[in-house]
């Protein structure tokens, strides 16, 4: 899944069948024996054993976006050595590379750079690796044969890792998709007058088109899928929400915000963030599918799955309670108020992007419609049968409560069921809750083929 270069003369990888050459990130304290540790094992690492490592005091230039940057290669690693001393504790960056290297299922390798006689308890308790086993290490007289085992080692798991998490994935997605259809069955809320529509979509949510905010279930690490897991949510919103130009990738504008949106926000605690919470960012890049060609204007990012950062095979937990479930959607709902509120201003202030959209905000039109995908149901292998019934009951209380309320401009709230042996079941439960509308549109939109 990497197009990384290969440097010339680079010895073969150990890893059967692999065509890419091993990625090491150094993570350290921003402190002088640690970036020194750093800087002196990043070119051993390269020199004599033909690494490619990332180390920011090396690789970032002038006029890179040097946050973005550090996340991506992070998460484009196999292995995030982190050194570990007492004032590791202390640096929110590390936590930040820690993070996103779990959320990306990247191996950590923890080196203690101190002595032993000095407590580095706290540094581990903090970065969660304290029942990870950690080498002693001197980047002038460490035990290189050792660090390179590991390093090997460690990277095949990740790439095994990766491998496992995509036959899984293919097989909880390998069912018959529905035809694009955003208005399958269309619904009103039973004995009112009330505007609001609620439809049963059926297909690809991001080639439906016309729909203001599409909601994206993610875990709470905020990592979106990669853009080839061609069958996930998060990776198709990520790659129509793109800038691709000719087949490559130029900018990769949903997770760029959204990473923005985290580490720039104070009111949100870094990763991993709360399960229910809601992170908004645009739809992407002004040029990108999302919003050229289906309209979009948001995607609000939901935390529904929870990574296991101890359990990398096992590690993604839906919501289990229903109550969890209802809060997400509220949580969504409620997000829709909120944005109308700030009349779009929603990026962090003192960005280049919130002097935009202040300058805009006059402009700004109300949400006028919402499509949620089945929380749960994907990478976190949930049915529709557990997750729908407590979905729609929140779409409903959500529309009862807010039949009074003139600042709510909301009108339509699609539920998309991807599979299309989920549709019969998702149509009498829907029947059940609500009452069908016949004034539906006669006519449904074309089917849209994708890219």
């Amino acid at each position: 899944g990497r197009d990384h270069a290969g440097a010339p003369g680079l010895r073969g990888s150990i890893l059967a069948g692999s065509e890419q050459n091993i990625k090491v990130f150094i993570s350290y304290r921003n402190i002088d024996r640690s970036k020194a540790e750093a800087k002196a094992l990043a070119k051993k690492l390269r020199d004599e054993h033909g690494y490619e490592v990332f180390i920011d005091t090396d690789e970032l230039k002038g006029g890179d976006i040097w946050e973005q940057k550090i996340y991506n290669n992070v998460r484009e690693s196999d292995v995030l050595i982190v050194l570990i001393e007492q004032q590791t504790a202390e640096s929110d960056w590390v936590q930040r590379e820690v993070d996103v290297a779990r959320g990306a299922n990247v191996a950590l390798l923890p080196l203690r750079i101190t002595e032993e006689t000095i407590d580095i308890s706290l540094a581990q308790k903090k970065l969660a690796v304290d029942g990870t086993q950690f080498i002693p290490f001197s980047a002038a007289d460490g035990d290189y044969a050792r660090l390179v085992e590991s390093i090997e080692r460690l990277s095949k798991h990740t790439r095994d890792t990766q491998r496992v998490w995509m036959r899984d994935l293919d097989k909880k997605r390998r069912v018959k998709t529905a035809e694009n259809d955003k208005n399958y069955k269309v619904y009103k809320l039973r004995g009112s007058d009330h505007r609001v529509r609620i439809h049963l979509a059926t297909g690809d949510m991001t080639q439906l088109g016309g729909i203001d905010v599409l909601i994206n279930s993610e875990n709470d690490y905020m990592q979106m899928a990669r853009i080839y897991e061609s069958h996930a949510l998060s990776s198709a919103i990520r790659r129509e929400g793109s800038l691709i130009i000719k087949g490559r990738l130029r900018e990769d504008s949903v997770q760029q915000e959204l990473d923005d949106q985290i580490s720039k926000r104070s009111e949100i605690c870094g990763r991993p963030i709360a399960m229910g919470q809601v992170i908004v960012t645009h739809a992407g890049h002004p040029q990108s599918n999302l919003v050229q060609k289906q309209q979009a204007r948001y995607v609000f990012h939901v935390a529904t799955v929870r990574v296991d950062a101890m359990k990398m095979r096992e590690r993604l937990t839906p919501i289990e309670t229903d109550e969890g479930i209802r809060e997400a959607v509220q949580n969504c709902l409620d997000m829709v108020l909120e944005v109308d509120r700030l009349k779009g201003v929603i990026s962090p202030e003192g960005t280049p992007r919130a002097v935009e959209e202040k300058e805009h905000e006059t402009q700004y039109k109300p949400i006028n419609s919402i499509v949620f995908p089945l929380f749960g149901a994907g990478l976190g292998g949930r049915s529709t049968l557990e997750v729908l019934p407590p979905m729609l009951q929140s779409i409903k209380m959500f529309a009862l409560a807010q039949a009074e309320n003139p600042e709510f401009k909301l009108e339509h709230i699609y539920l998309c069921v991807r599979s299309k042996t989920d549709i019969p079941f998702a149509e009498r439960l829907m029947s059940d809750l609500f009452e069908v509308d016949n004034d539906k549109p006669a006519v449904r939109p074309k089917k849209s083929s994708g890219n």
